[in-house]
């Protein structure tokens, strides 16, 4: 991408000039949230959307068809952690660290959303466990809303846990420019750095010869 004052041109995954002007410059991140229409409106009623008409028929669901081509990463300091879909699919909750911080993944199968939040709250660090379909800390058993990162019920209703800056991506682009990332499984790095397979062209009805 390209900015409109000084015509440098960006990389989307690092938020990092590349060239121009402000090569060397890093944007500053913020945390984002990556879901689909139902869940995001669920919890945000008042929402507004902006509908942009090249990318509304895009990004469905269906668009992570193949959950093994997508990770959710944190990068910083130059180190770099990432979780492939398919593997948070089966474990839908990730207790982990990265860096001095921990941190835990969460995945919703349904609308493929991959979110990080810090486990530390008011000083405590917590660890989370899947019961009964819902997300519930060891520490309190207070249960939790794992789109927002929101105590639903139990001691710590009402708290909310801290969203980290994470990154939803294709896992080749993601070893592409962080190639020293660990969180992954040497079988899916090998994946991810293995040449694209080309496509059999299928002739069409004018491509063939009289």
């Amino acid at each position: 991408m390209m900015d409109s004052e000084t015509k440098s041109l960006w990389s989307h995954l690092l938020g990092e000039a590349m060239d121009g002007e402000l090569k060397g410059t890093v944007l500053e991140s913020y945390p984002s949230h990556m879901t689909d229409w139902a869940n995001w409106r669920a919890e945000n009623p008042e929402t507004t959307v902006a509908k942009l008409s090249r990318t509304s028929q895009r990004y469905r669901t269906e668009f992570y068809r193949n959950p093994s081509q997508f990770v959710v990463g944190i990068a910083g300091g130059g180190m770099a952690k990432a979780w492939n879909f398919q593997q948070l699919t089966k474990t839908p909750i990730v207790n982990d660290q990265f860096s001095d911080q921990s941190l835990v993944v969460v995945f919703d199968s349904k609308s493929k959303t991959a979110l990080t939040f810090s486990r530390t709250l008011d000083d405590q660090v917590l660890t989370f466990e899947e019961k009964d379909k819902a997300m519930v800390d060891r520490e309190t058993r207070s249960v939790w809303n794992r789109l927002s990162g929101k105590a639903i019920d139990g001691p710590l209703k009402g708290k909310r846990l801290a969203p980290m800056v994470s990154i939803v991506s294709f896992s080749k682009a993601w070893v592409t420019f962080h190639p020293n990332t660990t969180g992954l499984t040497k079988a899916e790095l090998e994946e991810s750095r293995a040449p694209r397979r080309s496509r059999n062209r299928q002739p069409r009805g004018d491509d063939k010869k009289p």
